[in-house]
């Protein structure tokens, strides 16, 4: 099995200023925007993999491990699961309104999601309020389009999918926007610990294009493993 530390280890690489949009207690900050704009960012470098497990954002210990349930408050849309998306290859992100990093990287994800989705990419925007509140789904989908995104959308009105699969007993992390690769047999395979991910020329974005990098590279291998109980290879 592949297991990409990659990812995780260019959240390291993350300046400071760009984390606190997406604290898990933080609202949206245009000041922290415009420092991270201004900002070029440090250079990505390679980590150990117990460097990684040190920083609570890198999310190193999810890798390799079966995906934890969802309990969404309720679907946008047709119902999924991840017992019937089996044999698909899943790409969830918790985003929210307001977040700079979330529109930023959605576009990114929905070109994703158009190029592989005969190969059996699936993929799910998942909304959460901050701070938790009732919304209406009109209000959501219209969102989600209005930032270019066409997959499925899931509302988890209370974070309850949030915190089973990100900050229970992670006090210290820093993000929501979170998002995760999971392979064909419901394992998970890559993980980004908030913010953004998109293809960049721009040097002030470097990061958020190794970050993406690393995603299409992870995607490729995870999209040409068979599916399970299949014969043969892909």
């Amino acid at each position: 099995m592949l297991i990409s530390l990659a990812g995780a280890a260019l959240l390291i690489a993350a300046p400071v200023a760009a984390r606190a949009c997406g604290r898990a207690g933080a609202a949206h900050d245009p000041e922290a925007m415009h420092d991270h704009a201004m900002r070029a960012p440090r250079e990505a470098r390679p980590m150990s993999h117990a460097a990684l497990a040190d920083d609570p954002d890198s999310g190193v210990e999810m890798i390799g491990k079966p995906a934890p349930a969802w309990t969404f408050t309720r679907w946008i849309g047709p119902p999924l699961s991840l017992e019937g998306l089996r044999g698909k290859v899943v790409l969830v992100r918790w985003w929210n309104e307001g977040c700079y990093f979330c529109a930023a990287t959605l576009p990114a994800i929905e070109r994703l999601r158009i190029a592989h989705a005969a190969e059996g990419l699936v993929c799910v925007g998942v909304f959460h309020p901050k701070p938790p509140h009732e919304v209406k789904d009109a209000h959501v989908a219209a969102l989600a389009k209005r930032l270019g995104f066409h997959g499925a959308l899931a509302l988890d009105r209370d974070w309850q999918t949030l915190d089973r699969y990100w900050l229970d007993g992670h006090p210290d992390r820093d993000w929501t926007s979170v998002s995760f690769l999971i392979d064909r047999e419901g394992v998970v395979r890559w993980v980004h610990g908030g913010g953004e991910y998109h293809p960049s020329s721009d040097p002030a974005h470097a990061r958020c294009d190794l970050q993406y990098a690393d995603l299409e590279r992870v995607l490729a291998k995870v999209l040409a493993e068979p599916a399970p109980g299949a014969t043969g290879t892909r």
